[in-house]
């Protein structure tokens, strides 16, 4: 907007007064009568300041005439200059980053904007005109503008580039001028820091130069050439520490790992060497015994490590660096969970209470990765949604100019790749990494920018790749200039060594000392690696068995009431107090649908302690408009939460509508649910179909991260599924995929058909906190008001979850059954209602059975319904999916080695296909009836 700028500046009118008002006020009227009839400099002006006539009611102080009092008028040749003199000077507050020296390869490409003789300005005009004209906080020391726009060049293109005029807020505008102009975070390093920081930077590189050596042609991902981001994140750590916070969780790829696991962790040099294996040998039988039970470990620089420490004050203190895949921006949105995880309260009721001041994060990002990865704009997206926000994140993109062997004219769009990070209203800080005391600067101003507006930043750290892609990779064939200019290029550590020599802080030898120490640890820690072997974190893989004690009814009843509740100024949207108000009476012997049951779940979770966290798409209300967690006034618009309100609950509950995302959403749930051991914590899928934009952090996080990092997990993912004639995207929450991942119990698949069943398996899960494995549920879209879906209240109070729900048959008509049908979800519905509506005696000869937990497989349920026949010819799966996908794969081997010789196996239902679903829905009814007809076909095969 026009008059949103920096006090300092709006107040630019206020320069002007007598004659010199006068002639501006004339010319103001002709802009608005005519604006191409005022010159174009005076023009830019009044489009940026308005109207002249503020002055007038400017108070005296403010109409101090800028020119003195020497000069009663001035020319339209001086005000010209004046204001292209302002031009100019806010074209070094935006653009001065053009010309500041941030990277240690190439020189500023500079920008004519930045030059007086574009504006038609000589230092005479500049050196005429006063300092106040240019504006901002260094107008107040500079006795000229010539003076001022000196000392604009030497603040915003020297060593630190500046992106912030983009800012919608005129304070956080206003605060960078101030911390820049004024030079408030360039506190210059004592002589202890600056050893201290020579240190950090020896010990990156030579650990870096030691394992070259050591351990020839392994991969490390080396720092090398960005060797300033480990004291980065080790001054950021320490600077949050020293604040007060209890937590810093740290977010990375593999390129400088291993250094800032050794230097900020402090993870053992002789562990991390334990880790490399050359692929030589054999393992040991402890090793094989390990992986045979479940364990599979993980490469070094995919590993995380937490350490846990005090300060000399007393303060305890934990740095955690999560773990990561190959996939290189999805633990992102993990670390954003897990710090939101550790400032949110959950111990009383109501909605967590967060405090940004305990958990601290930081993410490391490359700059091919930071604009290539779509999840990376989607964990930006958080920085000021309620439900994900942390307060602000520093973002350290470590930027070698490279993304594996690709240019970055091959990979981005942008001049520069912290580019993305303005669409979300994030300040920019450019740096070389060859300059580590402008390094350190940049992380204070960072540091004190997200304490003051608890915003992200973005500091863009621009160095190089000394190595190729990994340590065996030959980078020269695809850029060799650039490899060349490298080869010769000296390291940060002899840069800075020969800059404090020159300084005389320390001598040659002084540093010299300080290497060989350096060197000498390395060596010793390298004689224990070979004795080291790392124990498997997880040993136990078996079959979670804790459950949850039945609920009186009489408590139900209560939470019910409870749920109904509403403030007496509060008025529910009438239609939905009439939906609501049929719940009223259920639990005195009516129904029980699905969105119900989940509420009262919920209610007696609540009070057993256990904290719940709830997010996904439309959750609040619900995707079919079945849950309505989250009540709106129908006057005001106010909400109200009743669950928030609950008596007797003992932990604190929320739910959220999530961004319009699956990838990132997904990461920042799974990673408070690995944080947040305490609680239940649950995404769920606008439809099933689109769970699969998430599938790295299946594949990668949450089906394999206990196995391999020993990390543990509980959440549980509601993907609504069922074939309904809705066509491909709105059918199939790919039930193959996760029984395709499901080994060793490494999580559990259900596709319940019941209220009562999913009341229970709810129950299960947040009784299984302390021995978490994550819960995949097919939840229903037709069912969850279907009748033959509903629970009676005897359901909810009495027994637990059943893995299978088995329709027996006794008697004679146990004798009388030759098949057993067996299916999984919806399709068993409807298969019931066919049988209803053709009777018992035209189904004498079928049984049925429905599987709800189709993983860990519940083989001995099954096998003892299969035995309950014993006339027995054939078992049917039947399901509703396509052959070559749905469970029928997943089931058949398991099926089949618990069936007598004398029984068959045959399978009943779609073709296979190349898609999901019908996309008519005549075809789907045709189908659908055709499968139900076959499966109750008397011609047993």
């Amino acid at each position: 907007m026009a008059n949103e700028q920096p006090g300092s500046v709006q107040t630019f009118w206020h320069q002007f007064s007598g004659p010199n008002l006068a002639y501006l006020l004339e010319q103001y009227e002709q802009y608005l009568a005519d604006p191409n009839a005022v010159p174009e400099d005076v023009r830019s002006l009044f489009a940026q300041y308005g109207d002249p006539a503020q002055a007038v009611s400017a108070s005296p102080i403010e109409t101090q005439p800028v020119f003195g009092p020497q000069v009663s008028a001035l020319s339209p040749r001086t005000l010209e200059a004046a204001a292209k003199a302002h031009q100019l000077a806010q074209a070094i507050r935006a653009n001065g980053h053009l010309a500041a020296d941030t990277d240690p390869l190439f020189a500023p490409e500079g920008s004519p904007e930045l030059e007086a003789s574009t504006y038609g300005l000589v230092e005479a005009d500049l050196a005429s005109l006063p300092a106040s004209v240019v504006g901002g906080p260094i107008a107040q020391t500079a006795p000229t503008a010539l003076a001022a726009i000196e000392a604009l060049r030497k603040a915003y293109c020297s060593d630190l580039g500046y992106e912030f005029a983009h800012l919608s807020s005129r304070e956080e505008r206003a605060w960078f001028e101030d911390q820049i102009e004024n030079r408030r975070f360039h506190q210059p390093l004592t002589l202890d820091e600056a050893k201290a920081l020579y240190e950090l930077l020896a010990r990156a590189q030579l650990f870096e130069r030691f394992m070259h050596k050591r351990f020839v042609g392994q991969k490390r991902f080396s720092v090398e050439g960005v060797d300033a981001l480990v004291p980065m994140v080790d001054a950021l750590a320490k600077m949050a520490v020293d604040a007060g916070f209890d937590h810093v969780f740290i977010g990375m790829a593999h390129r400088g790992r291993l250094n800032i696991l050794a230097h900020v962790l402090k993870k053992p040099y002789e562990r991390i060497f334990s880790e490399f294996h050359a692929g030589n040998g054999m393992a040991s039988d402890e090793e094989l015994a390990e992986y045979m039970l479940g364990w599979g470990g993980d490469v070094k620089y995919h590993m995380g490590w937490t350490r846990t420490f005090e300060t000399p004050n007393g303060h305890k203190a934990r740095y955690v660096l999560s773990n990561n895949p190959s996939h290189l921006e999805f633990v992102d949105p993990v670390v954003e969970g897990m710090t939101r995880a550790a400032q949110d309260d959950r111990t009383r009721p109501g909605q967590p209470i967060q405090d940004v001041h305990k958990a601290f994060p930081i993410l490391v990002h490359g700059d091919a990765a930071f604009t290539g990865e779509g999840v990376v704009a989607e964990t930006l997206n958080f920085s000021k949604i309620p439900g994900y926000y942390t307060g602000g994140t520093v973002h350290i993109i470590a930027n070698n100019h490279l993304g594996f062997t690709a240019d970055p004219e091959q990979g981005r769009s942008t001049r520069y790749a912290s580019d993305i990070a303005k669409g979300y209203d994030l300040p920019v800080v450019h740096v070389s990494a060859d300059n580590p005391e402008a390094c350190l600067r940049a992380v204070r101003l960072a540091f004190l920018y997200r304490e003051t507006f608890q915003k992200d930043i973005v500091i863009d750290l621009v160095g190089y790749r000394r190595w190729g892609h990994n340590e065996s990779d030959d980078p020269a064939m695809t850029q060799p200039v650039m490899y060349a200019k490298i080869a010769s290029h000296p390291t940060v550590m002899e840069i800075y060594a020969n800059e404090l020599v020159a300084r005389g802080a320390f001598t040659a030898a002084d540093l010299q000392k300080i290497d060989q120490a350096i060197d000498e640890e390395l060596l010793q820690a390298y004689k224990k690696y070979p004795e080291i072997h790392t124990p498997a974190a997880i040993t136990d893989f078996s079959e979670p068995t804790e459950d949850a004690k039945p609920v009186p009814l009489e408590e139900l009843k209560e939470i019910n009431r409870a749920l109904l509740e509403t403030p007496p100024d509060f008025t529910v949207y009438p239609k939905l107090k009439r939906i609501l108000e049929r719940r009223r009476d259920a639990l005195d012997g009516g129904d029980i649908d699905w969105a119900h049951a989940e509420a009262l779940a919920f209610g007696t979770i609540l009070r057993s302690g256990t904290p719940i966290r709830m997010s996904g798409q439309d959750s609040e209300r619900g995707t079919f408009g079945q849950r309505h967690l989250v009540l709106h006034d129908a006057n005001t618009n106010a909400r109200y939460a009743p669950l928030q309100h609950l008596p007797g609950a003992k932990a604190s509950f929320v739910v959220y509508n999530s961004p319009l995302s699956e990838t990132a959403v997904i990461g920042f749930e799974y990673g408070y649910s690995v944080e947040a051991k305490d609680a239940l914590v649950l995404w769920e899928a606008q439809y099933g179909d689109f769970a699969n934009v998430g599938q790295p952090l299946f594949d990668n996080f949450i089906v394999a991260a206990r196995s391999k990092w020993g990390e543990t997990s509980g959440l549980v993912l509601l993907l609504p599924h069922g074939f309904e004639g809705q066509a491909h995207e709105h059918s199939s929450g790919r039930v193959e995929r996760f029984l395709q991942l499901a080994a060793r119990n490494n999580i559990v698949v259900a596709n319940v058909t019941t209220s009562a069943q999913y009341f229970h398996l709810l129950r299960r899960q947040a009784a299984r906190l302390k021995n978490p494995r994550p819960l995949v549920i097919m939840t229903p879209k037709s069912l969850l008001r279907n009748p033959l879906a509903a629970s009676k209240p005897e359901d909810l109070t009495n027994g637990r979850f059943q893995p299978v729900l088995h329709f027996a048959k006794t008697g004679e008509g146990a004798q009388a059954v030759r098949r057993l049908i067996l299916s999984s979800g919806k399709v068993g519905v409807d298969l019931a209602a066919e049988m209803s509506k053709r009777g018992e005696e035209a189904c004498a000869h079928v049984a049925t059975a429905r599987v709800e937990q189709l993983y860990p497989f519940p083989a001995d349920r099954v096998k003892d319904v299969i035995a309950s026949y014993p006339n027995l010819q054939e078992v049917v799966w039947l399901q509703e999916e396509p052959e070559n996908q749905g469970p029928w794969n997943f089931m058949r081997p398991r099926l089949q080695e618990l069936l007598p010789a004398s029984v068959k196996l045959r399978y009943i239902g779609r073709p296979e296909q190349g898609f999901v679903a019908e996309g008519s829905p005549d075809v789907h009814n045709r189908v659908q009836a055709e499968i139900l007809a076959q499966a109750l076909a008397n011609d047993n095969h």
